[in-house]
């Protein structure tokens, strides 16, 4: 009886051996993804306003998963909305992309620029190869603030378009 006891013991433990060879062997198997470049913005997520006499942003963010962050923006002059645009940071292949899509358009295709450069807390997205906008460029110059600006040439003029917000 002792005998097939101690077999019984040593076939658990081998088994549980095996187990836990096989557990740490698919552990090393799997790649961890780190999401360092988007981490990067986590400040942004939150809701940011902006109010001056006549006008009134929005800008709203969220984290969808570990390598995306949804947005929702608009702008009211007067009380009458003028402008509503759905965004996207995500990153894939180790690069950080900024899509833009305008609600209120006919036919609506996203606006889609690459991070080139996140030097000094400057998050610097661009497309060369659209009309609007050429570059966007995020920033949190101070704690619960956030400052955006488009580049875009316009008749051969470049034209900077600054958006200054407080967090809600």
């Amino acid at each position: 009886m002792k005998k097939y006891l101690f077999l019984i013991f040593l076939s658990v433990l081998i088994i549980s051996c095996k187990n836990n060879t096989q557990a740490e062997q698919i552990q090393k198997e799997v790649v961890v993804k780190n999401y360092d470049k988007i981490n990067q913005l986590n400040w942004l997520i939150g809701t940011w306003t902006n109010e001056t006499e006549g006008e009134y942003s929005q800008e709203s963010w969220s984290k969808e998963n570990d390598s995306t962050y949804t947005g929702f923006s608009f702008v009211e002059v007067n009380g009458k909305p003028e402008q509503a645009l759905t965004m996207a940071l995500e990153e894939k292949e180790n690069k950080l992309f900024l899509s833009i899509l305008k609600v209120d358009e006919k036919n609506p295709k996203p606006y889609t620029l690459t991070l080139i450069s996140s030097e000094e807390g400057k998050f610097v997205f661009d497309n060369q190869n659209i009309d609007f906008p050429e570059k966007v460029t995020y920033t949190n110059p101070a704690k619960d603030s956030l400052h955006t600006w488009i580049d875009v040439e316009i008749e051969g003029e470049p034209t900077r378009t600054d958006s200054y917000f407080t967090r809600k």
